[in-house]
């Protein structure tokens, strides 16, 4: 720190001179000053913008779309029997005429062992891996088996403990002496057991699960239960049907229920099993091997095709990586098998040494010509010399081939192939012959000018560039590969179909048996056993399930959701209608140590005030949202309610207010009577698309929430672009590059300062030095002035 006297020679006070003096000459640094604090508070209130926006998108993710906006009530005529709960989805009556069994989960209980819980494994022998899988929730199982370790010095308990914990859909337990493993989910493996050991045998034998032990054995269990008439199955006693989530409780009318199912069984064995059936299947299975046999043809002339224009040259990714440098894919087709190897022969040590090549014309004179009207730099020469001259060929080959694109090389006729090769290569030429076309050319032309005409300019371009002989080639693979595709899905289409009816005759085969046991008791063995004829009569009434809708509580979330709406709308508008009070700068240091906390906050309010006031961004994104309560869905064309207005829902008629929403309670409470699965979709519609295709043009149905967050997303990046994000560095938003332009100026005015200060008080410190010269020189000349 440089430490300043002044003011002895002349007696003045220097340092508060040239502090008054660097006052004005700081003008223009506070200012910058200034300015940058006004940029940092115009950002910070963009992103609190944003904030609002995020909060509220939340808020209708959390309350209105995770959770559904139609609330039903389900009820039940005997819940000791059958109990449900309503889904938004919940529609019709339901009746469960009978339950004859419950879902029971399997079960395996060893004999007795000599041990307890803290007896060592390896006591036991019974030290190494094991491996189980078991029965899932969705009744089928798992695909791989679970490992688990057995060490030596585990305990009994330990074991048990790994056991549960592992995650292989087994419960152990250890009591007595005795192991029990339980599957964690009820059902029926119709192929097996729902615990299977898959390795590890010999430890479970320790265990006193051998074959000589006596072990019990509890087979899991569907529950069989008749639904509206339909006799049918679940691997849990809680399931889904219908927008209903239905748990049994107890069995009841089983006998009838079981009767019912078993005669339900038979029949479909029945159908499954006739000579009519099986010959569905034969000419199902030679329809597959048909269309397997076109497939096999289409794929080989797909290959044939694609060897034709690709070759067969292996290529790695970093082949691909390479060629991506290089813009003109084309041109590296283009070149000679000789001219790739000499580009490929030149190593350049840096761009200047390949320039200096480049436009020394005494050898490869041509290649250098070609270079250049490609406009090839360094790095693309470089990737092209990476490169030996197969792998050039196909992969250009399979640029152009992409860029022109297999709809419009495959949608050319014979006659319009034969047009396309005879247009002209320069860009000028090939525009005018389709101009021409398009004005007095025959049928033909006409329309190969509009197909032309839909091209984008890189696509033009490459086809100007292609030969004749790759344009065959071209316009041959995209028909290979329109055929290969369409081939490949009617061969999927006939296994489908092949294995339909395969797996219908399996399941037929397998449902008729457990039928059967249940019904009669034992196993079935052979013959036709026929129907039950005498199905026992019901000794309980049928439980109905029925659903209604909650209107209150619907219409407590619609005007939930308006008020939280309308509190952002407002808060908004009021930042763009907020006064300014161009008075109110923003405080410099200095005047901030001579201000009470109090006095700078208050100043601070008004200085901030006004800062988004007629913001363009925030008053266009309010527009967007407000536009979508008027917008009609395309897609709900069966409904009366298309839009909120038509449910009582509009904007404020007082403009100033934003666009602030208003409910008509009667209008919104009879639209939810009417029809409440309706007004869910116009809000909700699960199966809107935001590019739906009906009567030919491109519409969006998706329900009013997701266009409205839609909407406020695109609001949201519009403000990124302005004022970012935290994560974001100032170069790559607006108000960050002003900011990072105006604190170099700052710095450039800071240093600029320091040498207007050093300037002072050397030009201070000249007049000190004359002033005190002049004295010394006064008292030479008088030496006795001043003395008395």
């Amino acid at each position: 720190m440089v430490m300043r006297i002044g003011g002895l020679a002349s007696g003045m006070d220097i340092d508060e001179l040239v502090k008054k003096l660097m006052t004005a000459e700081r003008a223009p640094l506070n200012k910058l000053l200034q300015s940058k604090q006004r940029y940092e508070w115009q950002r910070d209130a963009y992103r609190d913008v944003n904030k609002k926006l995020k909060t509220f998108d939340t808020y209708i993710a959390d309350n209105l779309v995770l959770k559904s906006l139609n609330t039903k009530t389900a009820s039940s005529s005997n819940s000791s029997l059958v109990s449900a709960s309503a889904t938004s989805k919940a529609t019709g009556t339901l009746s469960i005429e009978g339950v004859s069994q419950l879902a029971q989960a399997a079960r395996i209980t060893g004999s007795q062992v000599s041990a307890n819980g803290s007896t060592k494994m390896n006591e036991l022998g019974a030290t190494g891996t094991i491996e189980l899988k078991a029965i899932q929730s969705d009744g089928t199982m798992a695909k791989e088996a679970t490992k688990i370790e057995i060490t030596s010095d585990m305990t009994v308990d330990a074991f048990v403990k790994k056991v549960n914990e592992s995650g292989a859909g087994v419960s152990a337990v250890f009591e007595n002496g005795r192991f029990s493993f339980t599957a964690k989910n009820t059902g029926d493996n119709k192929s097996g057991d729902e615990i299977e050991i898959t390795s590890g045998q010999a430890i479970f034998d320790q265990l006193g699960f051998s074959v000589n032990d006596t072990i019990d054995k509890v087979e899991g269990k569907n529950a069989v239960f008749q639904i509206n008439g339909i006799a049918t199955e679940r691997s849990t006693n809680t399931f889904s049907i219908n927008g209903y989530s239905i748990t049994l409780k107890s069995t009841f009318n089983g006998a009838q229920a079981t009767a019912i199912r078993y005669n339900a069984a038979h029949e479909e064995w029945k159908n499954t099993t006739t000579a009519e059936y099986n010959q569905m299947i034969a000419d199902k299975l030679a329809a597959k091997n048909a269309a397997g046999d076109a497939y096999t043809t289409a794929k080989n002339s797909y290959d044939d095709a694609k060897n034709a224009l690709f070759g067969t040259v292996e290529l790695t990714n970093a082949n691909k990586v390479a060629f991506d440098k290089i813009s003109n894919p084309q041109f590296a087709r283009n070149l000679s098998e000789a001219e790739v190897q000499t580009i490929s022969g030149k190593t350049f040590a840096d761009k200047t040494e390949y320039e200096a090549w480049l436009n020394d014309n005494s050898t490869d004179a041509d290649l250098k010509a070609k270079l250049k009207g490609a406009n090839i730099n360094f790095d693309q020469f470089k990737a092209i010399g990476s490169l030996d001259y197969e792998k050039i060929q196909s992969l250009s080959a399979q640029s152009v081939y992409n860029t022109l694109g297999r709809s419009f090389l495959n949608g050319l006729t014979d006659e319009e192939k034969g047009l396309v090769k005879a247009l002209p290569s320069t860009k000028e030429d090939f525009d005018n012959q389709i101009n021409a076309w398009k004005e007095n050319g025959t049928v033909e032309e006409k329309a190969l000018a509009e197909k032309l005409s839909k091209l984008s300019e890189k696509q033009k371009e490459t086809l100007r560039q292609t030969s004749d002989s790759d344009f065959d080639k071209l316009t041959a693979l995209a028909t290979a590969q329109t055929d290969h595709d369409a081939k490949l899905k009617e061969k999927t289409a006939a296994e489908n179909a092949y294995q339909a009816l395969v797996d219908r005759q399996a399941k037929a085969e397998v449902d008729f048996k457990d039928a059967y046991k249940n019904q009669f008791g034992t196993d079935y063995t052979t013959g036709d056993p026929g129907k039950v004829s005498n199905v026992p009569g019901a000794t309980e009434s049928p439980v109905t399930l029925t659903s209604t809708t909650n209107v209150d509580e619907m219409m407590n979330k619609i005007k939930d959701f308006v008020n939280t709406y309308n509190g952002l709308i407002k808060e908004l508008k009021d930042q763009t209608t907020e006064a300014k009070y161009r008075d109110y700068t923003p405080l410099s240091p200095d005047q901030k140590e001579e201000m009470k906390e109090s006095e700078i906050k208050l100043w601070e309010e008004k200085a901030k005030s006004g800062l988004l006031r007629n913001d363009e961004l925030i008053n266009n994104g309010l527009s967007k949202m407000r536009a979508l309560i008027y917008e009609s869905n395309p897609g709900l064309e069966d409904s009366k309610f298309k839009t909120l207005f038509s449910i009582g829902i509009t904007t404020s008629k007082n403009y100033n207010e934003g666009g602030t929403l208003e409910i008509d309670e009667a209008k919104l409470r009879k639209a939810l009577e009417e029809d409440s699965d309706a007004v869910e979709r116009l809000f909700n519609n699960s199966d809107g698309k935001k590019d739906a295709v009906i009567d030919g043009k491109t519409v969006d149905t998706r329900g009013y929430l997701d266009k409205l967050r839609d909407s406020m997303k695109s609001f949201e990046i519009s403000i990124e672009k302005k004022a970012g994000r935290a994560t974001m560095t100032d170069n790559q938003y607006l108000i960050g590059k002003s900011l990072q332009d105006t604190e170099k100026r700052i710095s450039t005015w800071q240093d600029k300062l320091k040498m207007i200060e050093a300037r002072y008080w050397k030009q201070f410190g000249a007049m000190e030095a004359a002033i005190n010269k002049a004295n010394q020189q006064s008292a030479m000349l008088f030496p006795g002035m001043g003395q008395q």
